[in-house]
C-alpha cells in the first residue's frame, strides 16, 4: 500500500508474511534507489506476472494513427 503524505513523501506498508507491518514514511529518492548492479530495490506490482504484462505492453511498438486534417464537406 502506498499513500501520499506530502509532496515527494509517501506512507508505505510493506507486505508482511504473518503480521500486518506498520506504515513507514519514505521519499521518492528512496523508492528510486538501486543496487551497485543497477537492480531496483522497489517493486510496484502485486505479482511478477502483472509487472511482466506491463513491461510487454510498454515495449510493444506503437501503431501509427492516421488523422485527417481535412474537414468533411456537408
Amino acid at each position: 500500500m502506498i499513500r501520499l503524505a506530502a509532496e515527494g513523501l509517501y506512507f508505505v506498508r510493506f507486505d508482511g508474511n504473518e503480521v500486518t507491518l506498520p506504515l513507514e514514511l519514505v521519499s521518492i529518492g528512496e523508492m528510486l534507489e538501486t543496487t551497485e548492479e543497477e537492480y531496483k530495490l522497489w517493486r510496484f506490482f502485486d505479482t511478477i506476472e502483472e509487472r511482466d504484462k506491463w513491461i510487454e505492453w510498454l515495449d510493444a511498438p506503437s501503431k501509427p494513427r492516421v488523422i485527417s486534417l481535412v474537414r468533411p464537406t456537408k
